[in-house]
């Protein structure tokens, strides 16, 4: 998470760039008093399906040769996004939880394995890591019942309500697509989502 300004002015440029293709809209109260930690976790996993479905499609959208452009110095790389988009799935998220990454991650642990993900640059390599990220939270999370229980969590050192964290996870996961949208547009690729039927 490398500059949240820098995040959100994607984002806004996203959505100025592709109107019309942003996720549902969220409902103008917030969650349900009444939604139960496991409510909560289930209405998270079905909005990252949406995010995992676009994320993935735009990673297979654009060529290898585009997953080194950047927009300018010193900001990710295509490539360098969608590895920062797994990292929180196999790391981030379930840490805060409680697990380690998968043991078949083999890129060590914390920092040093965030720096090794965001070095993964191949196209297959990287769409397989994706799928595998976000796989890896679902499971995390579909276990997470007990951990979820108290309606709390601490996440980053500080403590927050279960509806918090996720909040908190959807709006990031939002603003990286947005930010892969906003790549996208300014190379020519076209989200397949968006594309016209033949």
């Amino acid at each position: 998470m490398r500059s949240v300004s820098l995040c959100r002015f994607w984002s806004f440029a996203a959505a100025a760039l592709v109107a019309g293709t942003a996720p549902r809209a969220l409902p103008a109260q917030g969650p349900d008093v009444n939604a139960t930690p496991a409510m909560l976790r289930d209405a998270y996993l079905d909005n990252m399906k949406e995010v995992e479905t676009k994320v993935v499609g735009l990673a297979e959208a654009f060529p290898q040769e585009k997953y080194s452009w950047r927009p300018m110095a010193g900001v990710r790389s295509v490539s360098e996004v969608l590895m920062h988009i797994a990292s929180e799935h196999y790391i981030y998220m379930p840490t805060t939880l409680g697990y380690t990454p998968p043991a078949d991650l083999n890129m060590g642990a914390g920092r040093e394995a965030l720096a090794a993900l965001e070095k993964v640059s191949a196209k297959a390599d990287v769409i397989r890591h994706l799928k595998a990220a976000f796989a890896y939270q679902r499971s995390v999370l579909e276990g997470a019942d007990a951990k979820l229980a108290s309606g709390k969590v601490t996440s980053f050192g500080h403590e927050q309500s279960v509806s918090a964290f996720f909040t908190d996870y959807i709006a990031d996961q939002h603003e990286h697509l947005g930010q892969l949208i906003a790549y996208a547009r300014m190379n020519g690729v076209v989200p397949p989502w968006s594309k016209k039927p033949s």
